[in-house]
């Protein structure tokens, strides 16, 4: 008996170097096929086409993601080591998981529907997740923040920003860089 789960699941594992290697434009279903060492139709058993296998792929490694970044944030106390946690654990991440940062950053891929609608469920997760520690530090009497979503989406422009000056070749950055970002963050640039 086919165990269909298992069976997907070591497709995605395989496809996601696959992937990783060549990227979503230059991966074939047949290298794909290849590699899990099934034939061309058998894989489409398991997956429509090419598009399903990356989702599944991103899917996984957004997982990944999520999972780091709870166990980071959970293991600290106070809302800016949350935030922080949060900012060094998520960009450590994107440098390992090629194919989730691929999804979010590769403007070839914004003609897909599942790529769209990936983007738009990571970045509400992502606003959330900003939005629980700044919320968390206000009910503290740590952060003082006049708007809440202003402020979520300001932080999220500047890890963006960020994160693409990293991606484009910048990639020797350390976490006193992000000490660094976070200064600017909670305490401005005014001299006081």
């Amino acid at each position: 008996m086919i165990d269909i789960e298992k069976t997907r699941n070591e497709i995605v594992e395989i496809a996601k170097d696959i992937f990783a290697r060549f990227g979503f434009k230059k991966t074939t279903v047949e290298e794909i096929a290849k590699a899990a060492r099934k034939t061309k139709s058998s894989l489409y058993y398991y997956f429509k086409n090419k598009e399903e296998i990356f989702q599944a792929v991103i899917e996984q490694e957004a997982e990944v993601l999520r999972e780091r970044i709870k166990k980071a944030i959970s293991q600290e106390n106070t809302p800016q080591d949350k935030l922080r946690a949060y900012i060094i654990t998520r960009m450590k991440a994107l440098k390992q998981l090629a194919n989730f940062y691929s999804a979010i950053k590769d403007e070839y891929l914004e003609n897909y529907k599942f790529i769209e609608k990936f983007r738009g469920k990571y970045d509400e997760e992502e606003k959330n997740t900003i939005s629980q520690i700044l919320k968390e530090g206000i009910a503290k009497g740590i952060f003082k923040v006049k708007d809440v979503e202003i402020t979520t989406t300001a932080i999220l422009i500047a890890l963006k920003g960020f994160e693409a000056w990293i991606f484009r070749g910048n990639t020797r950055w350390t976490e006193k860089d992000i000490d660094n970002l976070l200064e600017i963050l909670f305490y401005g640039i005014t001299r006081k």
